[in-house]
């Protein structure tokens, strides 16, 4: 299923697709699909999150704050612009919000 707005498509997802989940199932790795789904995912989290992690790490310690006290800062600017901070508020944001969308699935 694929919502699309207000509207529902549904989509046929051909079976061989779970074909590596249901082989994984077969030799014990998992009791059954539901759970090998829920570890991989949680698997894939894991590792998202290590990697945003490090990435906020740089740039906590690239500005010696936090990123709720490098945002103040960029808000409170008055004058001119400093564009390499502003581009890196953008991508630092971006870092902090893919790592709590990472976070649901731990």
């Amino acid at each position: 299923m694929v919502l699309l707005g207000d509207a529902i498509e549904y989509v046929k997802i051909p079976r061989k697709i779970f074909e590596p989940i249901s082989d994984m199932v077969k030799v014990g790795l998992y009791k059954d699909e539901q759970e090998a789904l829920k570890r991989l995912v949680h698997d894939q989290a894991e590792q998202k999150m290590d990697y945003y992690g490090k990435m906020i790490a740089e740039m906590e310690k690239k500005y010696g704050m936090d990123f709720s006290a490098f945002e103040k800062r960029i808000h409170s600017r008055t004058g001119e612009e400093d564009f390499e901070e502003w581009d890196d508020f953008i991508i630092w944001e971006s870092y902090v919000k893919a790592a709590r969308y990472w976070e649901q699935f731990l």
